[in-house]
């Protein structure tokens, strides 16, 4: 499972589905919205294998986009 944070740059629909491209780290990548709640450019997300699985706060996010693992 790889997880990373992100920010939606632009939202679309295509047959029915939310996408959004999202800017990780300089990158750009088409991604499925469809589990999260109302979302917006400037939204930032964790994405998990190409999906958006949830809105995050500024503070959360951290500067290099890396979501630490737990030490279990």
């Amino acid at each position: 499972m790889n997880l990373i944070y992100g920010e939606i740059v632009d939202l679309t629909l295509e047959d029915g589905m939310k996408l959004g491209w999202i800017r990780v780290a300089g990158a750009l990548k088409k991604i499925p919205l469809d589990l999260l709640t109302d979302p917006r450019c400037g939204d930032k997300v964790l994405l998990c294998d190409g999906v958006a699985i949830g809105k995050v706060s500024d503070a959360v996010a951290t500067k290099d986009n890396h979501v630490p693992r737990d030490s279990r």
